[in-house]
């Protein structure tokens, strides 16, 4: 196995990519709340003082998170931090329509004690139709909800079509992208991801680390007992997670993974990371971002550091780089061999 670092020293390249600023850095506001990984406002205080120290200035939620919104707007978050939200879109099938969706927006204003900079659309639906959709969005902007309009999980001739009708009608463009990538989650190279160039949308991330799956052993994932996490058989996530990668190309791919977290000298986390954050299509000078979560609080600080330290080595962006889902396999720690299709 080739890489481009030597024995298990990282080796950090310097390149354009990380003389310009680091890559925003977006905290995902799931686990605030009652119930969930940060449930009082100690523990909120400690997230929130973590992440200032850190460097993050901005909080993702959504109304369909259970009681994000209202713990956020509870412990005083808008005061110290930018918050993006959703309305449900698909989530809710038939609940975002140009009536309700000004309502929705407000109802999150109100929670959060404070107006938005990013509003998404979080899941496409198409039982409403999408003329309808954008004229709620517009008629929320209007009313000054929030400051930019975002799309989450859509497909690229989706993205396109809601510019269309954007630009036709006068409302506001579609400034920023949420999607899943990392780096076994590739696809959104081949058509989203220049979409969002063409057009100047963002392009905020989610589960840089898949899931969790790239923190996984292939042994793990194959005996989907407790230690596979979310990936376990009987987990609550198990039939969306496991559809994806409970595939034997995934289990070598996490083989291949595991040796080159430990020639950089790094965990698969923070391999994970730093390749989305220096070596893959993710770029600051788009506006673009990384949103991260975390269970403990040590997590955040570490997350947030890693996300600081620059290339992992190798490659890095060229127009040779590969895919872990099916090809050839190339992360910013250097070349891996074929992964099987």
């Amino acid at each position: 196995m080739q890489f481009l670092l030597s024995g298990s020293t990282l080796q950090t390249r310097t390149s354009a990519k990380l003389l310009m600023a680091h890559v925003k850095t977006v905290f995902g506001g799931y686990p605030i709340g009652p119930g969930k990984y940060f449930p009082d406002e100690k523990t909120i205080e400690k997230v929130y003082q973590l992440l200032e120290e850190g460097g993050c200035n901005t909080i993702d939620t959504a109304c369909l998170y259970g009681n994000s919104e209202e713990w956020l707007g509870n412990t005083g978050a808008g005061k110290r931090f930018t918050i993006d939200s959703k309305a449900p879109g698909g989530g809710i099938p038939g609940s975002s329509t140009s009536v309700t969706i000004p309502q929705l927006a407000k109802e999150s204003v109100d929670r959060l004690g404070t107006t938005m900079d990013v509003y998404y659309l979080h899941v496409p639906d198409s039982s409403v139709e999408l003329e309808d959709q954008l004229k709620g969005i517009n008629e929320a902007y209007k009313a000054g909800y929030f400051k930019r309009f975002g799309l989450s999980n859509y497909k690229a001739a989706d993205v396109q079509r809601v510019y269309d009708i954007c630009t036709e009608k006068g409302y506001p463009l579609p400034a920023v992208y949420q999607g899943n990538y990392s780096a076994v989650a590739r696809r959104q190279e081949a058509e989203l991801v220049p979409t969002l160039r063409k057009l100047g949308i963002a392009f905020y991330v989610y589960s840089p680390i898949a899931g969790g799956l790239l923190t996984k052993t292939s042994e793990q994932m194959r005996a989907a007992n407790a230690d596979a996490g979310r990936f376990a058989k009987g987990d609550a996530l198990e039939g969306l997670y496991g559809a994806m990668y409970s595939k034997p190309s995934y289990y070598k791919a996490l083989d291949l993974w595991a040796e080159a977290a430990e020639e950089a000298g790094c965990s698969k986390a923070e391999l994970a990371y730093r390749w989305v954050a220096f070596d893959s299509v993710v770029d600051a000078k788009y506006g673009d971002a990384i949103i991260f979560g975390a269970s403990k609080l040590s997590q955040i600080s570490e997350t947030l550091a890693w996300m600081k330290r620059g290339s992992v080595g190798g490659g890095g962006q060229g127009e040779d780089r590969g895919d872990l889902e099916g090809g050839r396999a190339r992360s910013a720690a250097g070349q891996l061999p074929q992964v099987i299709k």
